[in-house]
Parts: structure tokens; sequence; C-alpha cells
């Protein structure tokens, strides 16, 4: 993704929007809560709070809690819980709620949100109970990544191999994760300009410790008008093997960044670039999904769709002897349909050669407590696979370092599981991971 505004640059009025969509769209860091199944007391608290913040608009929660005390419990499997009832996004509808209501609440005179605020932090709790109970019901039950990677994950941690994450961050909450990942090395921020601070690349992260636990995670984050000197500090780190990028390409007048184009072009000569597809609901061409036809919807709207453009700029450029891009796509959370969201290649057979599908619409994350959703969560999962897959190239032929990214990202896209809703739907396939592990040691 790729944010262009900065705070401290725009005027009051819009700086308060601006503000309340954030608080609306992205949460806050999550906390643990202990466990509470009193339906009766969310929906006190859910009237408190809206109380309290003068909130007098419908929201989601309400329905939820409907949807809540109407569960049939002999059915709770994955089927029903995730495609019937959508219960692993109820949690963000929980944390979006608050959130917007504690920004609310900052909008009042500073005595009534002192003589209001114990009573709105334990509502608050309650609600959040609750989003913690559901959630852990969801995991109880969730399939999990689908990358078929027990074994490679059983002997490969992703030890020495180091990962930017080219991303936004918050910087308290990455002070967290150091602490929470005692086996990862979580190395200190660099930032470029003065770059929004959001939780994205906390929750990418996340993901890619979930699965290369020991990796060493270099975060980088750059104000839109300093990629190039975020850039030129990851062509300077010779020693990063593998880079994740959930931030949409540069562009000048709305065309692919020069500069940025032969910046990545270098970087690709020597390391893995692991990108995001994205969330349009389109191909590359910008034609609406067959999925999203057959359910008679447009694209998503996505705010960030300029990006497609900008990539198909870029693939033609790419050196075919130093080609180690891989774009993902997202699928459902089962892997048996594309994301109803997902960008795909469509008919682009240079997006198509180095696109690769895996589930990343119900991604759990430590950071955030919630399930999150998007070729955002896809790509970090590529990352973490390549990392493993880097590391035991090493371990074997240790003598071939310089031929790693050609390796593992030929064993990547060579060893994929087709996926029958054919290449322009899923690129090359499903990640078959264990498969990659096989022609990687030469089996």
């Amino acid at each position: 993704m790729l944010y262009k505004f900065k705070y401290n640059k725009i005027n009051n009025n819009l700086k308060l929007i601006i503000v309340i969509l954030l608080f609306y769209i992205f949460p806050l860091s999550a906390t643990e809560y202990p466990f509470s199944n009193d339906k009766a007391d969310a929906q006190i608290a859910l009237n408190t709070v809206k109380r309290i913040t003068f909130w007098t608009w419908e929201e989601d929660v309400t329905q939820l809690l409907q949807d809540y005390d109407n569960i049939d419990d002999s059915k709770v499997n994955a089927e029903y819980v995730l495609k019937e009832l959508n219960m692993h996004r109820w949690g963000q509808k929980i944390t979006d709620f608050l959130d917007m209501a504690t920004l609310l609440l900052s909008f009042q005179l500073e005595e009534y949100q002192n003589s209001v605020q114990l009573e709105f932090d334990q509502a608050k709790s309650t609600l959040n109970n609750l989003r913690y109970n559901i959630n852990q019901l969801v995991l109880s039950i969730h399939p999990n990544f689908n990358l078929n990677h027990h074994t490679l994950a059983n002997e490969y941690k992703g030890s020495n191999i180091k990962i930017a994450v080219f991303d936004l961050f918050d910087p308290l909450l990455l002070a967290k994760q150091i602490a929470h990942y005692p086996n990862a090395n979580i190395q200190p921020i660099q930032n470029f300009g003065d770059p929004v601070q959001l939780n994205h690349g906390n929750s990418v992260i996340d993901i890619i410790l979930s699965i290369a636990p020991h990796a060493t995670i270099i975060p980088i984050s750059a104000e839109s008008n300093h990629y190039h000197q975020a850039m030129a500090y990851l062509e300077s780190r010779s020693d990063i093997h593998i880079i994740n990028m959930s931030r949409a390409f540069s562009a000048v007048d709305n065309r692919l960044d020069p500069q940025f184009s032969q910046q990545l072009s270098h970087i690709l000569s020597r390391t893995i670039v692991t990108k995001s597809l994205g969330n349009t609901g389109t191909d590359l061409d910008e034609n609406v999904t067959p999925l999203r036809q057959s359910l008679g919807l447009d694209a998503t709207g996505n705010l960030f769709s300029y990006d497609l453009a900008l990539i198909k700029e870029f693939l033609p450029t790419i050196n075919t002897n130093t080609d180690h891009l891989l774009l993902a796509i997202n699928l459902d959370s089962f892997a048996q349909q594309i994301a109803l969201s997902a960008t795909i290649p469509g008919d682009n057979a240079l997006a198509t050669s180095r696109s690769l599908s895996t589930p990343a619409d119900a991604v759990y994350t430590w950071s955030t407590g919630n399930f999150e959703s998007g070729s955002s969560f896809a790509a970090p999962q590529l990352a973490a696979i390549s990392a493993l897959l880097w590391q035991a190239y090493l371990e074997h032929h240790p003598q071939q370092a310089l031929d790693v990214p050609s390796k593992v990202t030929q064993a990547i896209k060579i060893n994929t599981r087709p996926s029958e809703l054919g290449s322009l739907n899923t690129g090359l396939g499903l990640v078959d991971a264990d498969k990659a592990l096989e022609y990687v040691l030469g089996r």
C-alpha cells in the first residue's frame, strides 16, 4: 500500500476526516483479554459505549450479537463458521467500532471524558472479551496455512535469513513484537522521511514469523516522496535475502517511476522480492474477476488500484536471467476459490508466470488480535517459505550461495499444486513448499 498524505501538512478539517477514516479502517494494537461468555453483558456494554459517545447511527455489532445468539452449536465446524457465518470478520467489526468510539469520546470536553472514562473502559473491556472469545472459536477450527509446508517447517526455521519488510509500522507495537518473538531477530525500524504509523507491517511480520520463527526481520518504512532513499538503502544491503513489499510501486505522473524501476531491477538481480498483487477484484487489465461477475459485483473500488498499471508496466522490464519477483494472489481460507477481493493475473503471461496463490482471506495476526484479509497477507507467506527454502539450500550447498535466489524462486514456481480455477485466476497455482524442498535438496 502507498499512503501519500502526511498529517502535519494538511489543514485541521481534512486532518480530522483522515484520522476518523484511519481509525475506522485500521485497528489499534491488540491486548489479550480474559474469557467472558455473557452475551447479555456484551449488549449492555454496547449500549453503554453508544450512550457515552452519543452514537446515533447504525453499527455492525448489534447484528453481530444477534447472530452470535443464533449460532447452531451442533453445526460448529470450519465450513459453517468461516463460510456461512463469516465469523473471522466479527472481531474486526468489534475493533472498528471500539476504535471509532474511542475517537469520538476524545472529541468531547475533557471534564466529560474524565467523568465517564471508567464506565467507558469497562464497557470496552467487556466487548473485547467477546471479541477474544469469538476469535478463539474461529482459531479452534481454522484450516490454517495451506502451503503444504509440514516437513519444511519442521526441519527449518529461517535461521540467519534476513527479510526486509517494506511497509508501515506502529513502533510501539514493534517493541512488543520484539519481546513476543524471542527466537526471531527484529531489527530497529529504518524510517525514510516521516511515514504514517500504522500496524499493517506489524501484521506482516506476524505472518512471516509464524512460518519462519527464527528469521531476521528488517522493518523499512518510507514516506512516498522518500521512496528512492528507501530503495537505495535496500540496494546497499547486500546481506538481505528477501524483501516483502506490500507497498505500491512508486509513480511519477501516474506512470512507473523510472528511478524506482531501475532500483528494483537491481535489487531483483540478487534478492527475492515478494509483492502483493492487489485487492481490486479485477485482473491487471482492470477487468472484473469471473467470480465477482458471477455474483453481479463490480470492482472493489480499492484506493490503490493504480498499482495495477505500475506492476503491468514493470513486468516487461525484468531481466529473465534474474527473475526473482514473486507475486501473491489471495485465496479463500480453504484454497478452493480466489478471495472475493483478489486481483488476478488475467490474460497477462508475464504476471501469470510469477504469480502464486495462498489462502489469505482470514489470517490471524498477533498484532491486531484479529483475522486479516488481502494479498498483503499472502505475500509474507511467500516470503517466509522462501526464507525456509533459502536456509535449506545454503545448509546443503554452502559453496553455492550466489545460486540461491534463482534456485529458490525456481523451486517455488515449478513445484506448485495446480488449481481447477486455472492460471488466469491463480497464476502458477497453489504453493507446495514440501515439494519445493525436495527440488532444492535435489531429491
